[in-house]
């Protein structure tokens, strides 16, 4: 891979000759642009010192299929539109970013994988900022730090930038740009209008990524220290990153037919809503969420009783919810392996499985998990027959988790979207071969008369169908 290919150039301001040579473009082209006033020249006629940020702008959207004529058509008919999407100026990007990495003290191996992981390419300007960044990869081996293990974070930070970054732009323009355009603005006002809180927002965010950094790393550096009083009773791991836990996923049971009949944003409503009670029953028992896929939730935790805990109070949320469908838990504890951020293994694997082998309302946990919980009061653990699990090899016996006396629930499903209805959520009802059924909408109703068959389990019921559960 062509690691670096810097072209020797001019300092800002550009000529047409040296911005041309700078971006590998053609000069016509490059005229065309700033006679649209996509590109700014001064009144000698040489180009603003911006304009190679511009003109990389331009040259992405070309690459993802934008022609010239939707460019120019756009910055007719909205004004100076790239004002909007100028980089952040990190410094002038004109560095041999390999001589600066040998500088540095960074061997051909590093500097390849650096290259590989920060997306150094032929297209690439290393800029001052690329260089510090440099500087603190050559000063983290230099102390210490085991090659692999940096980067690992390397590649950790850059992803988890990355999707922050997309996040708040995306999050910035459904709710605010788009906003703008429901009330009616357009071209130059509208861009005005989204630069003005768009400017302000961008000095917030970053120092708010100071801020839940600090904060998440004293979470992690708390944890850090248990890991530390435990060693006495915990040999070294002879595999870096490998480790006993307890791991949990919970999910919706009725994700895929909510989502179906009572439309995306409905059931990214239901999803908010169990997201924010999962952090916080999660918090609150000392267990930590790994990653959310959808409606899934992957949850670790050190000690197996807190998970018992959190699956506990969490099957309680859902109980006292209004219009709230149930959930499918489940957990297993094991060995469990921390590569790139992420925890990996058969543990994982098994515990996910687990999880989808139980009913709607159902929290499952193997019998390792078990064994390792002393009693809980007020807790009930029954053993289950041995079933056999997909992917899994051989029968696992499985326990399924209750709480003694639980309170007596009078609560109705809706076939269609799994909602649990309470009496006042009922929203209309339907008779079919002789049975009640309840819906928390007319909506749920309306599909049900159309084709009972699809949401009907049974064969009393005349189907052997049953309701999807993810």
């Amino acid at each position: 891979m062509s690691i670096m290919a810097v072209i020797d150039v001019d300092t800002p301001p550009w000529t047409l000759e040296t911005l041309a040579a700078a971006a590998a473009e053609v000069e016509d082209r490059i005229q065309q642009y700033a006679d649209a006033g996509l590109l700014h020249r001064h009144d000698d006629g040489s180009f603003a010192p911006d304009s190679l940020h511009r003109l990389r702008l331009i040259q992405f959207a070309r690459s993802r299929g934008f022609g010239d004529e939707q460019l120019l058509a756009a910055a007719l008919s909205q004004g100076d539109l790239l004002s909007v999407f100028e980089e952040l100026d990190y410094g002038q990007a004109d560095v041999d970013l390999v001589a600066a990495a040998r500088e540095a003290g960074l061997d051909d191996a590093v500097i390849t994988e650096l290259a590989e992981n920060l997306e150094w390419d032929s297209d690439t300007a290393g800029t001052e900022s690329d260089v510090a960044a440099v500087h603190v990869v050559a000063k983290a081996l230099a102390l210490g730090m085991p090659r692999d293990a940096l980067m690992q974070l390397v590649r950790i930070f850059a992803d988890a930038m990355d999707r922050l970054a997309d996040a708040e732009v995306r999050t910035f323009h459904n709710y605010v740009h788009e906003r703008f355009r429901a009330q009616g603005l357009t071209g130059s006002e509208l861009l005005a209008a989204t630069d003005r809180v768009g400017r302000p927002v961008l000095e917030l965010a970053e120092s708010a990524v100071t801020y839940f950094h600090r904060r998440a790393y004293q979470r992690a550096v708390r944890d850090d220290l248990l890991r530390h009083l435990s060693e006495a009773t915990n040999p070294p791991a002879t595999t870096p990153g490998e480790e006993m836990a307890t791991v949990l996923f919970v999910d919706l049971a009725s994700f895929t037919p909510l989502t179906a009949n009572m439309g995306d944003l409905r059931a990214a409503e239901v999803l908010g809503r169990l997201g924010t009670m999962v952090r916080s029953h999660a918090s609150r028992h000392g267990g930590r969420i790994l990653k959310q896929i959808g409606d899934a939730f992957m949850l670790m935790f050190a000690q197996s009783a807190d998970a018992v805990r959190f699956g506990l109070d969490i099957g309680r949320f859902v109980d006292t919810e209004p219009q709230f469908p149930a959930l499918h838990i489940g957990a297993h504890r094991g060995t469990v392996l921390h590569r790139e951020g992420d925890y990996v293994g058969a543990t994982v694997n098994l515990a996910a499985r687990v999880a989808s082998a139980g009913a709607a309302g159902q929290f499952l946990v193997t019998e390792e998990l078990w064994d390792a919980v002393a009693d809980i009061a007020d807790v009930e653990f029954v053993l289950l027959s041995p079933r056999r699990l997909k992917g899994i090899p051989d029968p696992v016996r499985l326990v399924e988790v209750r709480r003694h006396n639980p309170e007596g629930s009078n609560r109705e499903t809706d076939p269609v979207c799994g909602m649990l209805l309470l009496p006042d959520d009922v929203a209309s009802r339907s008779t079919w071969h002789g049975n009640n059924f309840a819906f928390c909408t007319d909506i749920c109703r309306e599909a049900f008369d159309e084709d009972p068959r699809r949401f009907v389990v049974g064969p009393e019921h005349g189907t052997s169908s049953r309701m999807e559960s993810r």
